[in-house]
């Protein structure tokens, strides 16, 4: 998967931060239970990890936007 830099990523007024960071916590806790799935109902330690950085990330940027608004 190829992701756009920061910097290519054109401003959108469509949407709002609050409704993009609950469809990104979806979408995580949607992953959680499809890799659970596959691995008989356990996630590995590295595979936890990750999905637990990723929340941390999305957390840190909920808190961030909060500032600056």
């Amino acid at each position: 998967m190829k992701y756009k830099h920061f910097d290519e990523i054109e401003p959108n007024h469509n949407t709002n931060f609050t409704m993009l960071y609950f469809a990104a916590c979806r979408s995580l806790r949607e992953l959680q239970v499809a890799i659970r799935k596959t691995n008989g109902g356990k996630l590995t330690f590295r595979q936890a990890w990750l999905l637990r950085r990723i929340q941390r990330k999305l957390a840190q940027m909920a808190a961030l936007w909060k500032n600056a608004t």
